[in-house]
């Protein structure tokens, strides 16, 4: 759920799990993740290493409006969506603010991103730099495998992609960082010790002879400095030999091939 400091994480269980066209429709139960034993954690300023078994609470009412919730740092007039605030009554865990989901089936890990995850220059928590989880579905349990303590480490990911190697590939959307290759958003790479590399960098600047020579026209792309722009829909083929990223504004996709088994990804 991407909402900010008021957001779960929920699983669904169809009444029929028989895999074929049209059996989610047939129903289930939603439910949202609680720390086992323990009511109202907050996630929201994670370390690496961090640990946690999971238990699920029912979400009774899953399209429930918008309701009420002023639990800190939200105050009166503030609104979180009905099933958060269903769960988050029955002790329901929090996140600062999920994005990107990917299913491992290399180690059968399933790894998703709170972007906002850490703490800010001012100390609060849930407004930092981001992290990466990966929850064990056959345990039932949460582990932070990425924290990030600085923009240059991590700079606000939201997508994420799994290769078919098992490597990570995260794609920032935090506004650009100044570091040795010079300013823009990255593709990151992290490894399986929780740290993160430049893989690319969006250093896209567009003059109007750029947009002439590509084919464009210029009343859809404006010139301009794109490097801000976040990357997003990191996905690899199914042969594994060519991953699909997209540059979201402009609108640029690329096609990057290996030799991926080169490296950790």
């Amino acid at each position: 759920e991407d909402d900010e400091q008021q957001s779960g994480l929920y699983r669904f269980l169809p009444s029929d799990s028989g895999r074929r066209v049209g059996a989610l429709e047939q129903g289930g139960e939603l439910q949202m993740a609680k720390v086992a034993g323990e009511d109202g954690v907050d996630l929201l300023d994670p370390r690496i290493g961090d640990r946690f078994p999971v238990e699920w609470v029912v979400i009774d009412d899953p399209d429930l409006a918008p309701q009420s919730f002023t639990e800190a740092p939200h105050a009166a007039g503030n609104m979180a969506s009905g099933p958060f605030v269903q769960g988050r009554a029955k002790g329901g865990l929090r996140f600062s603010r999920l994005e990107g989901c990917w299913y491992n089936p290399v180690d059968r890990q399933i790894y998703f991103v709170d972007t906002s995850a850490g703490r800010n220059e001012n100390g609060q928590p849930g407004r930092g730099a981001g992290a990466v989880w990966a929850f064990d579905p056959a345990n039932d349990r949460l582990i932070c495998v990425f924290a990030s303590g600085n923009p240059l480490a991590g700079n606000n990911p939201d997508n994420l992609t799994v290769s078919p190697r098992g490597g990570i590939l995260l794609c920032e959307d935090g506004g650009g960082v100044e570091d040795e290759f010079g300013f823009g958003e990255r593709l990151l790479g992290l490894t399986p010790a929780g740290e993160t590399f430049v893989f690319a960098k969006n250093n896209i600047m567009l003059e109007p002879d750029d947009i002439q020579r590509a084919g464009k026209s210029k009343e859809f792309i404006e010139p301009g400095d794109f490097r801000k722009r976040e990357w997003a829909g990191a996905t690899f083929d199914p042969s594994g030999e060519v991953l699909f990223v997209n540059i979201q504004d402009p609108g640029i996709t690329f096609a990057i091939t290996g030799p991926w088994r080169d490296g950790t990804l």
